[in-house]
């Protein structure tokens, strides 16, 4: 890995994030429990935080990344760690609900890990292209 202090800055903040969406959006776990759409909408309110933290924090990585390399999957673990710990060891209960909780985060961080990081190459392509302009501007 080329640049760690790169990385420990970026886990870092994404831990710290992903963290406090938890603690704030603790009060509204029990109603991934409920029936009917309220469940289905609290559920899948909660994958879309986690699939854009790991979008946006994957994507603003591997934009400006030295070379190409896998450490953004490390990042889409460190995104996933604070809500599975949640869940597992602060939540007295543990039941069907907490697992397809569970299923649908790793899913999307996964995506938002799998997307992020295309999207980030892509973004790298222009930095690097109008970084090679900026510099024919300065010759």
């Amino acid at each position: 890995m080329q640049d760690k202090a790169r990385f420990f800055a970026y886990s870092t903040w994404v831990v710290m994030i992903s963290l406090a969406i938890m603690i704030f959006s603790n009060q509204f776990l029990y109603l991934v429990s409920e029936p009917g759409w309220l469940g289905l909408a609290v559920l899948l309110g909660f994958g879309l935080i986690y699939l854009n933290l790991a979008y946006s924090a994957v994507k603003r990585f591997i934009r400006k990344v030295p070379a190409p390399t896998q450490a953004h999957y490390v990042l889409g673990l460190f995104i996933f760690i604070p809500p599975i710990s949640w869940i597992l060891f602060v939540r007295e209960s543990f039941t069907s609900n907490e697992i397809l909780l569970l299923a649908v985060l790793a899913l999307a961080c996964g995506l938002g890990v799998f997307y992020g990081n295309r999207a980030g190459i892509r973004a790298r392509y222009e930095y690097i292209q109008k970084l090679k302009e900026y510099q024919k501007e300065q010759e």
